[in-house]
């Protein structure tokens, strides 16, 4: 049954690029040093405010930013958050890590004000990073948009106040921000797949026979918790943050947040949705029944009992579970780049690729190549070229990153605990296709 649009006051966040030079919302890195297909904004922390570049995360509600003690390389070139220059800063020496599989951060917990785009949540739990590794440029943290996380522990007893619910949008809503409802959506303004590399490797590589991989090596963003211890007239349209898409015009937007209900002018035809399911991670997923999953022609489609996609939007990876990446992997000479979590194809076969089905509880989804590959005109078969298909760190789980979800109008709602797709307006035909059975 799919989903009736209702008409409520929402706010729409324009998305921009991310570019070179200083800007007001704008951090000075090129666009092709972050993740294709990555989004967020620029969010005041503390009273005097202190301005971060935070990447949106839905694979869980867990927010961080870099802190002062944090001085490992991979903490470099981002700003970090001094509490002691915040007079609302508070913390209750509570330490969290979170694993995202292929990147990890260490934090201390405080409670602070943030402001997004004209949104203000005052007492927002949030981590201090004072160790991280593994993780890509051009941001300072993450602001969590994934469902909320437990980050109490029974073992300790503090002094000041227990730690509240994490999700950022969920605390605007409870503190009446302006925002009618908790749910909140994502989506590109481009009608097709939004990225913009042009498929090179950036070291010329030989095609290579498959190598088997060590299992739960590489995650694109499928985080656990590691360890707890010490132009609607009804719209608005603010201030924005950034993305990285298509090359087009730096002025236009890249896409869109949408908090407090649905975008009605931004899809065509119905919202069909899914039931979250829960993990047993804490983490905070957004995460649906995988009931069946398998790229066009492959003989077997039935998924696991137990399996399970997660929504993450700071990745442009699908991610698969280890024998359907291995079998990705030897069906067409694939090569394992470790480090992007992605796997090159020789570009000569890349035409040959074929649509990934997915049956998501009980919506059926089909993705055509052009989402997650990129092929190129080439003198030499044993050239490689770059695909969006990636591994996950588990044997029954997949990880649905931005080359998916870009191809639609997505809306999580918390209170309801569902995710729901919609076709875009400006799609056009290109092989993308939804429908409920």
């Amino acid at each position: 049954m799919a989903l009736a649009v209702t008409a409520e006051p929402i706010q729409r966040i324009p998305l921009y690029h991310k570019r070179n030079g200083q800007g007001k919302d704008f951090k000075s890195i090129a666009a092709n040093e972050l993740k294709n297909g990555m989004l967020g904004g620029t969010v005041e922390i503390g009273n005097p405010p202190q301005n971060f570049t935070l990447a949106f995360d839905t694979s869980t509600g867990f927010s961080w930013v870099r802190g002062e003690q944090c001085t490992d390389l991979n903490c470099q070139e981002r700003r970090a958050y001094e509490p002691k220059n915040s007079t609302t800063a508070i913390t209750n020496n509570l330490n969290f890590t979170m694993d995202y599989g292929n990147a990890i951060v260490q934090t201390k917990i405080y409670h602070d004000t943030f402001r997004f785009s004209g949104i203000t949540v005052k007492d927002m739990p949030f981590g201090n990073a004072f160790k991280m590794e593994g993780f890509n440029k051009g941001f300072d943290g993450y602001l969590g948009l994934g469902r909320n996380v437990n980050l109490n522990t029974t073992e300790i007893q503090y002094a000041k106040r227990d730690v509240g619910p994490s999700g950022f949008v969920p605390n605007a809503f409870q503190q009446s921000s302006g925002l009618q409802s908790s749910q909140f959506g994502m989506y590109t303004t481009t009608p097709g797949n939004g990225f913009s590399d042009s498929g090179y490797v950036s070291q010329p590589q030989q095609m290579q026979q498959p190598q088997q991989q060590q299992v739960g090596q590489m995650n694109q963003n499928q985080p656990v918790v590691q360890q707890n211890q010490q132009a609607n007239p009804q719209s608005t349209v603010t201030s924005g943050g950034f993305g990285t898409m298509s090359k087009r015009n730096y002025n236009e937007p890249a896409g869109y947040l949408v908090l407090g209900g649905i975008d009605k002018d931004a899809i065509k035809g119905k919202l069909y949705t899914m039931k979250v399911v829960d993990g047993d991670t804490g983490a905070g997923n957004w995460a649906v029944k995988v009931r069946e999953a398998k790229f066009e022609g492959d003989a077997c489609s039935k998924a696991t009992k137990d399996s399970k996609a997660i929504f993450s939007s700071s990745t442009d990876v699908i991610g698969l579970p280890h024998k359907q990446a291995d079998k990705f992997q030897k069906q067409w000479y694939a090569v394992y780049d470790k480090v992007d979590n992605t796997y090159q194809v020789p570009c000569c076969l890349m035409d040959k690729l074929k649509s990934f089905k997915m049956k998501l509880d009980n919506v059926r989804v089909v993705i055509p190549p052009s989402y997650f590959s990129h092929p190129r005109e080439v003198e030499s078969c044993c050239e490689m070229c770059h695909t969006h298909i990636g591994r996950s760190d588990s044997e029954t789980d997949y990880v649905i990153g931005s080359a998916f979800t870009n191809a639609f109008y997505t809306q999580f709602d918390p209170e309801n605990e569902t995710i729901s797709f919609a076709m875009k307006k400006t799609h056009v035909e290109d092989g993308v296709d939804l429908w409920k059975e």
